[in-house]
């Protein structure tokens, strides 16, 4: 090897070394200023004040095990986000201390707009807020353009206007000739699919910023900041608790099930048959209990079911989703089992073994310290946070 190889080999182990250690030093900065925003509480930009959210590291992170005689599949996971940038307004995040004292305490003091007249929600506690106020009504074409902008962010922004005659909330676009004087764009934190992140946030406070230019308005926006880091810890746990459990009816000696009386069994049961090929149990406000699912994946179409056989059957419950955790879950175990009996058929777990009590026990208790960890977090299964946060 020549010296000017080796040479080159210890420049560029001293730039790697270097630029390691240069973003470990952002990181501490990034930290620290971070933390000395804990001591203050978070500031509503709605309305008024809101709590702090909790955070959790990646080491505290404790996935619920079903291993026991009952599948668990994992929804989507959510990602996160980017750290993120700089800041125009108070904090929404919380102390790493208070983990427990978190979004409930944002739900709570945060007051939300006067008579939003069908509108998307919006909450500080899961929502990056941004608000404009101009000193007169805000045309048409400014509005027009300020939601054009919000809809190409590639997340999905509740735009609402404040009406110039009165105390309404009114969602844009579609205010027909109503004026408003004040607009509040929300950006959700988190769903499903992942965490915002710091491009999106960014792009959210710059078109807020520019309409109030153009309106001659204030600007008002969370800090990127720490909305960014309250993004990541609401990620992360929603993670750990985004589950679904579920088990199996298949037959017991026959190799298939009748399709014609799986649908009656089913549908006699309350269940519904979707286009999308499932079945699913709504409660009376119309939210998703249960679903039955052919077990190999395929749709179950009303042609399909009508002219030939089901290898098998899938009960599933979305746990964040639902009320009523073991409640919820002793009714699907006992579906199954009436489903199994009148089927000539057995419910077992993913690797074809008869569930026991004992295993079921076990799978109740663990629901209900998901639930209880939901509820502490001030995002209730079932709830309006959770039923938007795992969309």
């Amino acid at each position: 090897m020549s010296d000017l190889q080796l040479g080159l080999i210890v420049v560029g182990i001293l730039v790697v070394a270097g630029v390691y250690a240069f973003n470990r030093f952002q990181e501490r900065q990034l930290r620290r200023r971070v933390e000395s925003g804990f001591a203050q509480p978070p500031e509503d930009v709605l309305m008024g004040a809101a709590g702090a959210a909790a955070t959790r590291s990646d080491d505290d992170r404790i996935e619920p095990s079903f291993d026991v005689g009952v599948r668990v599949d994992e929804s989507p996971s959510h990602g996160n986000s980017e750290p993120p940038s700089q800041a125009i307004d108070a904090p929404l995040s919380g102390s790493s201390e208070a983990a427990h004292a978190s979004i409930a305490a944002a739900t709570e003091a945060g007051a939300r707009p006067t008579k939003p007249v069908d509108a998307p929600p919006i909450d500080a506690a899961i929502d990056f807020v941004c608000s404009v106020e101009a000193p007169g009504p805000i045309d048409a074409d400014t509005l027009e353009w300020f939601t054009r902008g919000v809809s190409a962010i590639g997340k999905p922004v509740s735009v609402l206007g404040l009406s110039a005659k009165g105390a309404d909330w009114i969602p844009l676009p579609g205010t027909g000739n109503a004026a408003v004087v004040r607009v509040h764009a929300a950006l959700q934190l988190a769903d499903r699919a992942g965490a915002i992140n710091r491009v999106q946030l960014s792009s959210l406070r710059d078109l807020a910023l520019q309409l109030a230019e153009r309106t001659g308005g204030t600007c008002q926006c969370a800090d990127i900041d720490q909305t960014a880091k309250l993004a990541t810890d609401i990620d992360r746990f929603c993670s750990e608790v985004d589950i679904s459990v579920g088990c199996n009816v298949v037959p017991r000696s026959a190799t298939v099930l009748p399709g014609t009386k799986v649908r009656g069994l089913l549908e006699s049961a309350g269940f519904v048959l979707e286009p999308a090929g499932r079945f699913v149990l709504r409660s009376e406000d119309g939210r998703i209990l249960l679903c039955a699912d052919d077990i190999e994946g395929a749709a179950l179409t009303s042609e399909r079911l009508r002219s030939g056989p089901v290898a098998g059957l899938t009960l599933t419950l979305d746990v964040p989703r639902t009320h009523g955790g073991a409640r919820l879950f002793d009714r699907m175990i006992e579906l199954a089992r009436q489903l199994a009996h009148a089927l000539d058929a057995i419910v077992v777990d993913d690797n074809r073994a008869e569930l026991s009590e004992a295993g079921l026990k076990v799978i109740r208790a663990q629901l209900k310290s998901v639930h209880t960890a939901m509820q502490a977090q001030g995002i209730p299964a079932g709830g309006p946070l959770a039923m938007r946060l795992f969309s």
